[in-house]
């Protein structure tokens, strides 16, 4: 009985320490985190694309790095049922972020928190889902000039392309600690890893890009680069 209540204590304990780690708006993620990840795809679409793994096969591939961070709850501006900030370069997520006492997210750390303690490939499970999460809209068209213009014509552009949804929409698109939308809706600037040629990528795909994961990450531009998909949210170490 004595056990029982000294272990009660304990549990209850850790859960105000997770709590209390983190400010309000952040959930705190700690587990060791592999830098690969093994599986076998049983539904290829394409040349490189993969839309499904056979969960048996799923294996970590070492070293593995522990982290213990603290992540937004949603993408910025990081409040449930808000449009999420696009058009933002790399530059202008880590600016965003400083101003809240927080800095741009790790790749490892997005990947750790997306893939969960089962380390899925996919926040919600081993096969896209474009329902689950926002990620199975089809893709417009769009005009680079009127885009990049701003003004009216730009907003114009924009309001066009938008397939986005407020933040916390999708109730099934949510990692074990609570964190909302890092599959899909939209890409989300991260740090790279350090052999990557630049030193911010964009991962998570957005609401026209199902097949990309917690691991697909977009390494092609440069951190200036700002598209009507590009996003981000923020962490920060915890107490």
């Amino acid at each position: 009985m004595r056990f029982a209540f000294i272990l009660a204590a304990i549990c209850v304990c850790s859960a105000a320490h997770a709590e209390d780690a983190c400010p309000d708006g952040m959930k705190l993620v700690e587990r060791q985190h592999p830098e690969g990840v093994g599986r076998n795809c049983t539904e290829h679409r394409g040349l490189k694309h993969c839309f499904a793994y056979d969960p048996s096969s799923n294996h970590a591939i070492g070293p593995f790095k522990p982290l213990r961070f603290c992540m937004d709850v949603f993408e910025a501006p990081n409040r449930a049922g808000a449009k999420p900030i696009v058009m933002a370069s790399a530059v202008d997520a880590e600016s965003w972020c400083g101003t809240k006492g927080k800095r741009l997210c790790h790749e490892t750390e997005w990947e750790a928190a997306c893939e969960g303690k089962a380390r899925k490939p996919w926040t919600y499970g081993y096969a896209a889902d474009g329902t689950k999460c926002n990620s199975g809209k089809t893709w417009r068209k769009f005009d680079v000039k009127r885009l990049y213009k701003g003004g009216e014509e730009g907003s114009a552009e924009l309001e066009k392309l938008w397939q986005a949804e407020p933040s916390g929409n999708r109730k099934a698109c949510v990692t074990d600690e609570g964190i909302y939308d890092l599959v899909g809706n939209v890409e989300e600037w991260v740090v790279s890893r350090p052999h990557r040629k630049f030193r911010r990528t964009l991962i998570g795909g957005f609401w026209a890009k199902p097949w990309p994961g917690c691991r697909g990450a977009n390494d092609a531009h440069e951190p200036e680069f700002r598209f009507y998909e590009t996003g981000f949210r923020c962490c920060r170490d915890p107490k």
